[in-house]
């Protein structure tokens, strides 16, 4: 049994059903349109990633792990629903960079303070009981901070000077001008005693 339709059709069973002049859409229009980076968002995430570079990352290293977080290949696939997932990416790698760089500078900082006040030995101390390590790099930001300021603050022991003795030289002979400047005291009380013997005895 062969059935032909022109124009409408409504619920048909069986047989062949040829239908002359309808058109199907298999497109779904609940689907909204992609639509891809408008270019401020271009431009934000290009100055992300520019400060990234600044501070030593590869800038396709940066492209690659957004590519990969969000499934895509180039920045052209990325939609414009995707921006806030990429910039957040490159936010995060900004912040990490931010942080070893910070940790780089800090470890520069603390060695030159070690070196100004001979204080290693003191550092690996404070840093052994603090924090269980003394390798600068292997510390995070904040223990570093604090060894700075250990560091800082360090004062070291200034050695107690020994008193030094004036060796005796023994000479045979005493000029009088020598015996006076050495013992001006008795000097005194002997001439005062001589003076009063001599005016009992004279």
């Amino acid at each position: 049994m062969k059935q032909d339709f022109h124009g409408g059709v409504g619920q048909v069973a069986g047989g062949d059903i040829n239908n002359y002049g309808v058109n199907i859409s298999l497109v779904n229009n609940d689907k909204a349109e992609v639509r891809g980076l408008v270019s401020a968002q271009r431009k934000e995430l290009h100055e992300l990633r520019a400060k990234c570079e600044e501070l030593g990352a590869d800038p396709r290293d940066v492209w690659r792990r957004v590519h990969a977080q969000l499934g895509v290949t180039s920045i052209s696939e990325i939609t414009s629903e995707q921006f806030v997932q990429a910039r957040s990416v490159m936010q995060a790698r900004l912040e990490f960079l931010q942080e070893k760089a910070d940790i780089r500078r800090l470890v520069g900082k603390v060695l030159r303070a070690v070196a100004e006040k001979d204080a290693k030995t003191e550092m690996n101390n404070f840093c052994e009981l603090s924090f269980g390590r003394t390798q600068l790099q292997n510390l995070q930001k904040s223990q570093l901070q604090q060894t700075l300021e250990f560091v800082q603050g360090f004062q070291p022991m200034t050695p107690t000077p020994t008193p030094t003795t004036v060796p005796v030289v023994e000479t045979g002979a005493v000029s009088i001008s020598e015996f006076l400047a050495v013992h001006k005291q008795n000097a005194a009380i002997l001439f005062c005693l001589g003076v009063l013997l001599g005016g009992i005895f004279f």
